[in-house]
Order: C-alpha cells, then structure tokens, then sequence
C-alpha cells in the first residue's frame, strides 16, 4: 500500500511512502495495550509477545497515560500554560486524549506534530 504524506520541510509537495501493516510499529502496539482499533495483527502480536515477556507493561502503559492527563490538568489549570505541543505518531489515541486536552484547555492552544513533521502509520487519517 502506498500513502502520500506532506513534506517534513512543511512544504506543499508530497512524496509516496511504502506502508507495510505487517511490520509492527511502536505506536500502534501502544494502541494495541490502550485497547485501541488503529492497529493490525502485526501489532496485536508483537504486542502479546511483550506481555508475555513483561506481564507489568499494561500497568505501566495505562500508569504513563494518567500521568499525561495529570500533568496537562495541572499545567493548564494551576499554571494557566495556554499552549502545549503535542509530538506523536499521528495515530488516534485511544483514550481521546485530544478530546479531553481541548475540554480542559478552555482558551488554550494545542499543537499535534507527528515526530516525523509528517503523519506515517495510518493510511487514510
């Protein structure tokens, strides 16, 4: 499957990306622990095979997410930050993470970035 996606220098040309969903990607095995639909069977398994090798991940992973949600409750309302800076994958998150930031941000600016400057890992979004 090819995907076409913007420039990394922000222009306005685009270039094709090969995207292979049966190579696990690290964003969508966190997905995967989330209990997210963004991911494929690549990703399920390789993400079993953490579990097994790390039964305590899950606790982590979901630990990691309620800290986010803490840190930006906290800057937005005992700090009064007005604009974040979110750098990812470009993969949805499963615990609508962005819903919940422009709920409490009230007046405030959210940036999403994906890590490459451009999204790669979903077709389509």
């Amino acid at each position: 499957m090819l995907m076409t996606t913007s420039s990394p220098d922000g222009g306005s040309g685009s270039r094709a990306t090969r995207f292979d969903s049966t190579v696990a990607h690290p964003a969508r095995v966190y997905d995967y622990w989330l209990g997210g639909k963004d991911n494929f069977q690549a990703d399920r398994e390789a993400g079993r095979q953490v579990i097994d090798a790390q039964p305590g991940i899950l606790f982590g992973v979901h630990a990691n997410r309620a800290f986010l949600g803490r840190v930006v409750r906290f800057l937005a309302g005992e700090c009064g930050i007005r604009q974040f800076l979110d750098i990812g994958t470009g993969i949805p998150t499963q615990d609508k993470r962005r819903r919940d930031h422009r709920r409490r941000l009230c007046g405030r600016r959210a940036i999403r970035i994906p890590e490459s400057g451009r999204r790669l890992g979903w077709p389509g979004r």
